[in-house]
């Protein structure tokens, strides 16, 4: 369809009324632009890096919260007994918080993927969180083998250190047929946890 002139008279008007923005005041607002925003990452560059994250805080009191202490590896103890075998991980601070698992596939070390070379038809791994065989410094708090075989004990054959990595500490052993009963304790005065392996 066709515009009447009336139309078209206006069209122009509009683009004559329009005045073209000079390119020198262009090309200064395009600098103003880029120096504001490179004093802004300028700005931010210099905030610490400590200011970018909060530290936690407790919800009760506002107060910053401290982290508690890992407990130390210090030593790993054995014993053998008429029906059953013992073996103790002895912690300097709290005995840590632990589970165990079970079954007959052998230990892995937990950094490299690894067997571990223990034998024995089934295998017991004792968890802690926020616990370490090293200190802050990485020098060792548990300076004895990574591996120990056990022959004068009757059904455990050997433990292993099979991780010792960000907060987590295990310790796994190897069975072998006969046991009864795994029976796992914490204690104090000093701190550690007892394994107990019966076989009647």
């Amino acid at each position: 369809m066709s515009l009447s002139p009336a139309s078209a008279d206006t069209t122009a008007d509009a683009a004559v009324a329009t005045p073209k923005t000079p390119r020198r005041r262009t090309r200064l607002a395009r600098t103003a632009v880029a120096t504001a925003s490179a004093g802004l990452l300028v700005s931010l560059a210099l905030i610490p890096a400590a200011a970018a994250q909060a530290a936690p805080r407790d919800a009760a009191s506002g107060s910053v919260a401290a982290a508690s202490a890992p407990s130390l590896l210090t030593d790993i103890r054995t014993g053998s007994h008429p029906t059953f075998d013992r073996i103790v991980l002895d912690f300097a601070g709290n005995v840590p918080a632990y589970g165990s698992t079970g079954g007959p596939d052998q230990l892995t070390n937990c950094a490299s993927g690894q067997t571990v070379p223990l034998t024995g038809t089934e295998y017991t791994e004792i968890t802690t969180t926020n616990a370490a065989a090293h200190d802050d410094n990485g020098n060792p708090t548990y300076t004895g083998p990574r591996v120990v075989y056990t022959p004068q004990l009757a059904k455990v054959t050997g433990f292993a250190v099979t991780c010792d990595f960000e907060g987590h500490l295990n310790v796994g052993f190897a069975t072998t047929a006969g046991v009864t009963e795994i029976h796992t304790f914490p204690l104090s005065n000093p701190s550690r946890i007892v394994v107990d392996v019966h076989h009647g």
